[in-house]
């Protein structure tokens, strides 16, 4: 009861704030966004959003997607090779590999973890969608939408280029040029990034140093042709690559304390396998939209390939034994879509979807130790392929009524098919040679159908400061084990999890227009909730019951001086497991009820405050901090809340030139974001991982 009267008492603040403003003759720039799929003001958007402009990433150094989850309240990731984002409690899919928030970025949709990043080198803003989205955008998301977009093309041509280098030899490299090819016709886009560092870590086995170095690159090409004042023909072609060696990992026996270790111990490792995955991916996408009378048609085509392969030293005690993965990811979307044209009074939305997903594993497991059992060395692979087809129709409308109210109703019904056909093989590797010892076969196939309704009512108090309320139905899709060793399809199938969304809150402009500020207090119960567990060398996928989670966010922006800007985004959250009973390989009963769900924090905060001097010196200081978070269902392991700080400063010239420096973890703070579970290496049996130290640097860009 504390807690509850504790929530509500900070609303009652934030929106006492909101009501109670002092004049001022200069304000912040009107934030306008395109969440509802039309261009209106952030406050008349039924839902919490958060927006993040050019300016912001650019002065809070963000430059990846994990850059933009550290803004957002209650989302943060938990990296290994792939990303796994977590948002309210929801986390990745393990065995679709889906995360709960979507990324879009030119039409093109990626939930998929492997290759879950996105280029910043032409972008105009990000705007994140906290919460379901299934009834205005083709692909369904249970968590949310990061949807980044870009600069709208210009016949002047014109762009960017900036450098940074850092420690560990840590280089960064962005481009962006574009313009009119043929005035107020065609126009074309070039852009992208390169970032590599030489790591720290040396292997003791081999005394290599840098064995954890890494490089990726992003490149983006737009080209936008308009034929006619009504219709608009856009292509965007992008490819992406990362090479990742060895993690910032410490192996922690059991009983012993993970928050005791720091990254230090991370510096000398002992793999006799060197460990490196590498990821590509291109996409295509071709967007069109024909302006009618009344209402506009869009028409988007995408395609995507994502290739993963590596190899990781897991079994340090064991020479020469490895862990495996090759894994091909192709979607291919096809959205069309029907919307009012008018910005005010009724509006509506409406389209269909079609998506086709192949997931192909040539090769996927390890080699491993069964001496106990008289068997030798073994390497198990799990060979499988799996296709997916989605069938979606979604609509919204928004009806004004008694002159300050809106109401939105939406849904989604959708239809998704899904088949897998497994070959797992154990083959021996030392008594007997390429001789396969055990193999097992599976094939299913299943389908889903589902109704995913929404509705807000929205209150304008003024042209300023609106409060709303919504209910909305998420859905993150079933699957198949694609590492069984047993069974069939009922054994290895787990279900859809499904959320239901309760959030109030209030948003606007006040003081003047210097003080932007959003609350929202939410609750969410769950169903079905996907998780795996791993034992003796095999991997399980089923469905935890029932869970819930709740919590408050803030959001805040103010310009107190038109040289001075504030900014922070909190959010609190509290989850727990209602019902949770399953038995895992070994047939250990893992029970859960009352437990915090894995991998969300208890908190996360950003805050920063930046100054910037008519003569073009300028600087900021950001402060990141994350509350406790556990790594297992059962909470065993428990990782400590940490705090991380940011500075920068620097100069921007008339000319267009910036220079700066910078310096991030500025006090080289320890803290784990991301723990394992594991029962594969002997001699520990958690796998903890640290964020990056600091980080110095220096930097320059130039806009022309």
């Amino acid at each position: 009861m504390r807690q509850k009267k504790g929530v509500f008492t900070m609303v009652s603040l934030a929106v006492a704030s909101l009501l109670y403003g002092a004049q001022s003759d200069y304000q912040l720039d009107e934030v306008t966004v395109s969440a509802n799929k039309i261009e209106e003001k952030i406050q008349d958007v039924p839902q919490s959003v958060s927006v993040l402009s050019e300016n912001t990433l650019q002065e809070r150094e963000i430059k990846t997607v994990e850059g933009i989850i550290q803004e957002i309240p209650n989302m943060s990731f938990s990296p290994l090779y792939f990303q796994s984002v977590n948002f309210r409690g929801i986390n990745q899919s393990m065995f679709t590999s889906n995360n709960p928030v979507t990324i879009y970025i030119n039409g093109v949709p990626q939930s998929n973890s492997y290759a879950y990043q996105a280029s910043l080198a032409n972008v105009d803003h990000v705007e994140v969608l906290r919460g379901p989205q299934g009834s205005l955008y083709g692909k369904d998301s249970i968590g949310g939408i990061i949807n980044i977009i870009t600069k709208s093309p210009q016949n002047e041509w014109g762009g960017t280029i900036g450098a940074e280098y850092g420690t560990d030899h840590y280089t960064y490299t962005t481009m962006s040029v574009g313009g009119a090819v043929v005035d107020d016709v065609f126009f074309i886009n070039v852009n992208g990034d390169y970032a590599s560092d030489d790591g720290y870590i040396t292997n003791l086995y081999d005394g290599e140093k840098g064995i954890d170095e890494t490089s990726n690159h992003n490149i983006g090409v737009n080209m936008t042709w308009k034929p006619t004042e009504r219709l608009s023909v856009q292509l965007s072609l992008s490819d992406y690559y990362n090479r990742a060696g060895a993690m910032d990992i410490v192996g922690v026996p059991a009983g012993a304390n993970i928050n005791s270790y720091s990254r230090s111990d991370t510096k000398f490792q002992d793999w006799d396998v060197h460990n490196k995955i590498t990821t590509k991916s291109n996409s295509q996408a071709l967007n069109l939209k024909y302006a009618l009378d009344t209402m506009d048609f869009t028409s988007t085509t995408t395609h995507k390939k994502v290739e993963a392969n590596g190899i990781f030293d897991l079994n340090t005690a064991y020479n020469g034994l490895s862990s495996f993965s090759e894994t091909t990811h192709k979607t291919s979307t096809q959205e069309f879509k029907l919307s009012s044209a008018n910005t005010e009074g009724f509006r509506w939305v409406g389209g269909v979807y079609y998506e086709h997903e192949d997931v192909d594993y040539p090769k996927y497991g390890g080699q491993y130790d069964y001496s106990g059992y008289g068997m030798g060395y073994l390497s198990n692979n799990d060979a499988s392929k799996q296709e997916a087809d989605t069938y979606a129709a979604f609509g919204q409308i928004i009806v004004p009524f008694a002159s300050h109210f809106e109401w939105t109703l939406g849904g989604r019904v959708q239809r998704i098919e899904k088949k897998i056909d497994s070959d797992y093989t154990s083959t021996s590797i030392d008594l007997m040679p390429g001789v396969v010892v055990d193999s097992h076969h599976y094939d299913a196939t299943s389908s889903w159908t589902a109704f995913l309704p929404k509705t807000a009512l929205l209150y304008k108090i003024n042209d300023d400061l609106s409060v709303y309320t919504s209910v909305s139905t998420g859905y993150l899709p079933g699957g198949f084990n694609n590492y069984a060793f047993s069974g069939g399809k009922e054994t290895n199938k787990f279900e859809p999890q499904k959320s239901t969304n309760y959030e109030i809150g209030i948003k606007g402009d006040t003081l003047d227009g210097k003080l932007f500020l959003g609350a929202n207090v939410f609750y969410m119960d769950i169903k079905d909730i996907h998780v795996y567990s791993y034992s003796n060398y095999v991997m399980t996928a089923t469905n935890a019951d029932k869970a819930h989670s709740q919590g408050i966010e803030f959001e805040a922006l103010y310009k107190p001086i038109p040289s001075i800007e504030m900014n922070g985004a909190v959010g609190f959250i509290q989850t727990e497991y209602d019902s949770y009973k399953i038995y895992n390989a070994s047939g250990h009963l893992i029970q859960a009820e009352g437990s915090t769900i894995e991998r969300t924090p208890a908190y996360t905060a950003k805050v920063g405050i930046g100054y910037t001097d008519p003569s073009g010196f300028y600087g900021r200081v950001d402060v990141r901090a994350q509350g406790k978070t556990y790594y297992d269902p059962e909470n065993t392991i428990k990782a400590d809340a940490y705090v991380v700080g940011d500075v920068k400063a620097g100069y921007r010239m008339k000319s267009g030139l910036d220079v700066y420096a910078y310096v991030q973890n500025i006090t080289d703070e320890d803290y784990i974001i991301n723990a394992l579970a594991q029962t594969i290496q002997p001699s520990y049996d958690t796998l903890v991982m640290f964020g990056e130290g600091r980080r110095v640097g220096v930097g320059f860009k130039y806009t022309f």
